[in-house]
C-alpha cells in the first residue's frame, strides 16, 4: 500500500517550534508485542470501546505491534496514560465536526477504521520526521503521541492538522479533486520541498512548505491547514503574502476546495471550518 505522510523539517515547522533535534524519549523499556504476549482489558481499552469502537466500528491499537510499523525505524510506545486524551481530543475536534456537518452515514462510511498510536516521531533520513500516515483508506498511524498536552494549542493544531491532511487523502482516493486544482502552481511542485521556507512557498502559492511535495500533498495540505487555522487565520495568512500571484493561486486552491466539498460530498466547508474551530477550542479549554 502506497504510505502517504507529512514530512516536517525539525528547523522549521509551521504551528510547532522544537527546542532540539536531539531524540529525547526513553528507549531502555523492554518491547512488547513481539509475540506471546497476554493482555487483560483495562479502563483505557473500555473507554475505547464505548467512544469509538461500538459507535463508529473503530480499532485503537496502543499495544506494541511491530507489524503495524517499519521495522528499520527507531519507535517508542505510546504512555497509557496518553492513549485517552489523544483519542478523546481526536474525537472531540476532527470526527465530531463531520458528524456535526456531514452526517453519522459520511463518518461510518469513510472515516479510517484504526488508528495505530506511537509515542515518537518517526524520524527520516534526511532531518525531517513523519508525524503521521495513512494506508489504503483504513489505517492512520499517529506518532508523538508523548508529547500530546491538550492544553499546548500548537501541539494539538500539529495532531489535528496531521489528522485533516491523512482524512484528506482518504477523501480523495475515493472522489478525485478536480484536476483544474493540478494546473493552478504547475511548475512549484518539487521533491526538495524541505529547501523552501514557509514564507517562500506561500509567495508562490503553497499553503505549506510540504504542499510542494506533489498535487495530492497540495490539496489536502490546503484542507488542514484551513481546518485547523479557521477561516480568519487563513485569511491573516493570505493577508501577509505580498505577491499577488500567490494570494491569487491560494484563492483559486481554497475555492475549488469548497467546491470539491460541496459537489463530491455534499459538505459546506465554511461551516465544517466553523465548526472545526468551535469545537478546537472547547479541547483547549476543557
Amino acid at each position: 500500500m502506497k504510505h502517504l505522510f507529512i514530512k516536517l523539517m525539525l528547523a522549521s515547522l509551521s504551528l510547532v517550534t522544537l527546542a532540539s533535534c536531539k531524540k529525547k524519549d526513553d528507549l531502555s523499556k523492554p518491547i512488547l508485542g513481539l509475540g506471546g504476549d497476554t493482555w487483560e482489558k483495562g479502563p483505557v481499552d473500555t473507554w475505547i470501546s464505548d467512544n469509538l469502537t461500538k459507535p463508529f466500528n473503530i480499532e485503537v491499537k496502543y499495544r506494541w505491534d511491530a507489524t503495524e510499523l517499519q521495522l528499520n525505524k527507531t519507535l517508542v510506545p505510546p504512555a497509557l496514560e496518553q492513549v485517552v486524551p489523544v483519542m478523546d481530543a481526536v474525537k472531540k475536534a476532527w470526527l465530531q465536526t463531520y458528524l456535526d456537518v456531514a452526517g453519522e452515514v459520511f463518518v461510518k462510511q469513510l472515516v479510517p477504521k484504526q488508528f495505530i498510536l506511537v509515542g515518537s516521531a518517526n524520524y527520516n533520513s534526511d532531518g525531517s520526521f513523519t508525524l503521521g500516515t495513512a494506508e489504503g483508506g483504513r489505517k492512520v498511524v499517529l506518532y508523538e503521541i508523548n508529547k500530546f498536552d491538550h492544553k499546548n494549542a500548537p501541539v494539538v493544531l500539529e495532531m489535528l492538522r496531521t489528522i485533516h491532511h491523512e482524512f484528506g487523502h482518504i477523501l480523495h482516493q475515493n472522489i478525485m479533486y478536480p484536476l483544474e486544482f493540478k494546473k493552478i502552481t504547475p511548475a512549484g511542485y518539487t521533491a526538495a520541498w524541505y529547501n523552501v521556507s514557509e514564507a517562500q512557498a506561500r509567495e508562490k502559492g503553497f499553503i505549506t512548505q510540504y504542499a510542494q511535495n506533489n498535487p495530492d500533498d497540495d490539496f489536502v495540505e490546503m484542507i488542514a491547514i484551513m481546518m485547523v487555522m479557521g477561516r480568519q487565520g487563513f485569511e491573516d495568512i493570505l493577508a501577509n503574502i505580498e505577491s499577488p500571484d500567490g494570494v491569487a493561486a491560494l484563492r483559486k486552491k481554497e475555492q475549488l476546495v469548497v467546491s470539491y466539498f460541496r459537489n463530491a460530498y455534499k459538505v459546506d466547508f465554511y461551516t465544517l471550518q466553523e465548526r472545526s474551530e468551535e469545537n478546537i477550542l472547547k479541547v483547549l479549554n476543557n
